[in-house]
């Protein structure tokens, strides 16, 4: 935890602090580094936020919107958190890390995304947190989940739970990135080095591209904000983001009217198709190379559900104009200090995701069955059934 945390955004805004909720949770300001080695084999520029390194247990781009959202959610005295995610959601385990840091009950909805070992890895790391965790198919089954807990464990506590959009991806989630566009224009001012031409981002929920978007325009950069589509179209698209840009804006506005407004149009938005592949979590080639790239020269681990597609965009456009300047922006938790524990700590749904001898049943649009069809999409290491 920051011992004098002093964000970028309150710096800019001073009127804001106090007004807005607030907790210090991330290691902030997060590098910001040229990756010479990777530039040398692309040819353009480029620079790297490692936001990874936000965070001494678990980092990644939801420590930075866990400031504001935790600090609602102390204000407000919940004692619970309801969010959800993908079985491999690295979303759900910052979560959980930092609620119960605070003391607060992590309570986890899973949908089903292809399995590697990758996704096993994070459910073996949720397993010793202590997650009240659901298996509930698909996006239909989540939303059915969200609302059979928020009953149960309001019952439980007799206070409201604190839901989290999955992603993070609120109002208050959304100011994570507007503070982390501010603290790129403060460290290029102190490099003094020009904006980047383009920074790049994945887009999944949309709160980090928003954020960026809003933050870039108050901290008046000349930089394009690309978001890489990660997910489906309608989860991930250019009216949503749009929405979000402009709530953000509003409130942040009611809260200092000296703040510019800003009134974005969905056209306005940088969001690029193409590196989605079949689907959400579905590794590419691109992914995949994007990610053996940045291992090789500069020792960065990404992941090709999110970050390693967002690079691969990233990679197509130094090699077409050489002369870019070009920022990533490193999402990924990188190196988390937790130790995995057995899966069969989980509830008896996730064990056929480690066990195919395992049957579990679990509710999806198509109705109750075994949720071993979620996860047989793509063979595994192990062979078909892995998967």
């Amino acid at each position: 935890m920051s011992s004098e945390p002093v964000r970028a955004l309150f710096l800019a805004f001073p009127a804001l602090e106090g007004k807005l909720p607030f907790l210090p949770l991330a290691n902030l300001p997060t590098p910001l580094a040229p990756m010479e080695r990777l530039s040398a084999r692309v040819g353009a520029e480029v620079w790297v936020k490692r936001d990874g390194l936000s965070h001494p247990v678990y980092g990644g781009n939801k420590m930075r919107k866990f400031e504001f959202i935790f600090g609602d959610v102390r204000r407000k005295g919940a004692r619970a958190v309801i969010t959800g995610g993908g079985l491999g959601s690295h979303h759900t385990l910052a979560t959980a890390v930092v609620a119960r840091q605070l003391g607060i009950q992590p309570v986890c909805a899973y949908y089903c995304q292809p399995v590697d070992e990758k996704v096993r890895h994070n459910l073996r790391l949720s397993a010793p947190l202590g997650i009240d965790a659901h298996f509930c198919g698909d996006y239909a089954g989540l939303a059915l989940s969200f609302l059979w807990q928020y009953a149960r464990w309001f019952l439980r506590t007799r206070r409201p739970p604190y839901f989290i959009y999955p992603g993070a991806s609120s109002t208050l989630g959304l100011l994570g990135y507007v503070n982390a566009a501010l603290e790129i224009r403060d460290q290029v001012l102190a490099r003094g080095l020009p904006a980047p031409d383009a920074i790049y981002v994945a887009a999944g929920s949309c709160g980090t591209l928003a954020g960026l978007v809003l933050g870039v325009r108050l901290a008046k950069l000349e930089s394009r904000v690309v978001g890489v589509r990660v997910i489906e179209r309608d989860v991930a698209n250019r009216p949503k983001v749009a929405r979000l840009v402009n709530r953000a804006a509003g409130y942040l506005q009611k809260c200092d009217p000296s703040i510019p407004r800003v009134e974005i149009a969905p056209e306005e938005i940088d969001l690029l198709d193409g590196y989605l592949g079949a689907g959400y979590a579905h590794p590419t080639e691109g992914a995949r190379n994007a990610v053996t790239l940045a291992g090789e020269t500069e020792g960065l681990t990404l992941e090709t559900t999110y970050t390693g597609k967002a690079l691969a965009a990233l990679l197509d456009h130094a090699r077409r104009d050489p002369h870019a300047r070009l920022l990533f922006v490193d999402t990924f938790a990188e190196n988390p200090a937790l130790e995995p524990g057995d899966y069969r700590d989980l509830p008896a749904a996730f064990w056929p995701v480690f066990d195919t001898t395992h049957t579990a049943r679990c509710w999806c649009l198509r109705g109750w069955r075994d949720p071993g069809f979620c996860w047989k999409r793509t063979p595994g290491p192990e062979g078909p059934e892995s998967q």
